[in-house]
């Protein structure tokens, strides 16, 4: 090889290697953090939800359908504390950039979240600590409406009913298609698609209305009845949306930065040889 292709080769190579280790330290890629949280197993005083644990695996499957990554989640089954909840606002505030993602939910009884977590106090203060522009909170379970907190920044609140109303989870024992947290079920299931969690939301609440009508309100009107239980077969499922615009869930792949610089690699490799 005479001594000027080799010259060229080596400084396309050299140069195909700053350009890619420059590309690798300016790309900051959204990237999703999620702490999520589901208690089934209560202390005295609570009635038991045994349902697997299916509300945060359904949460998880339905973010790594947007690329999110399992190493990025804190899973949080039973044994939920304040602490727990501390832990995990600290968990998104120190990984969550401001380019990023950053969700929290929680599915529990609404008295267990009120009182054993102490949720406003425990909660609320910790919230805006956390600066990506793009922080989800989701909550499901009764007076759900009631644990969304006002926040200086903004922020995406979602609550599978309102601050008054009871919302329902299924057990196996019922008989019913819909084992777990209704909300939580139809929510995720409207979101493994292309669209924004708006879009997601006004998708999931038709579908939760029809299902506590036309399949719960059958079975046990009797048993829970409408005039007690407030509005739980009509519920009304809360969006604070402050985010400007759309947010969409989907996170940006891992760079192929490694391909490059084999083939960079390759290249010097090839100028080498042929001195």
């Amino acid at each position: 090889m005479c001594s000027y292709a080799r010259e060229r080769i080596w400084c396309y190579g050299a140069a195909l290697i700053v350009i890619v280790l420059l590309a690798a330290g300016l790309r900051n890629p959204v990237e999703g953090w999620a702490v999520v949280l589901e208690v089934n197993d209560y202390p005295e005083g609570y009635e038991d939800l045994p349902v697997d644990f299916v509300d945060v695996q359904r949460m998880q499957d339905m973010l790594e359908f947007h690329g999110w990554q399992r190493s990025h989640m804190i899973i949080g089954r039973d044994e939920i504390t304040p602490e727990t909840v501390r832990e995990g606002i600290d968990f998104l505030k120190k990984n969550a950039d401001s380019n990023d993602i950053a969700l929290f939910y929680i599915g529990a009884h609404g008295g267990y979240i009120r009182h054993e977590l102490d949720w406003r106090n425990t909660f609320y203060p910790l919230w805006d600590d956390i600066k990506t522009g793009k922080r989800m909170l989701i909550v499901d379970s009764c007076f759900a409406g009631s644990f969304l907190p006002e926040s200086e920044n903004p922020y995406i609140g979602i609550a599978s009913v309102s601050a008054e109303e009871t919302a329902w989870a299924g057990i196996p024992e019922e008989g019913l298609p819909i084992i777990g947290l209704v909300f939580t079920y139809y929510f995720c299931e409207s979101m493994k698609r292309d669209v924004s969690v708006e879009e997601g939301f006004q998708q999931a609440v038709p579908q939760v209305r029809e299902y506590m009508k036309e399949v719960v309100y059958p079975k046990f009107k009797d048993v829970y009845s409408p005039e007690q239980y407030y509005n739980l077969y009509n519920p009304n499922p809360v969006l604070l949306d402050q985010y400007p615009g759309y947010l969409h869930l989907e996170v940006d792949k891992e760079a192929p930065v490694s391909v490059f610089l084999v083939f960079a690699g390759m290249l010097l490799a090839l100028s080498k040889k042929g001195k």
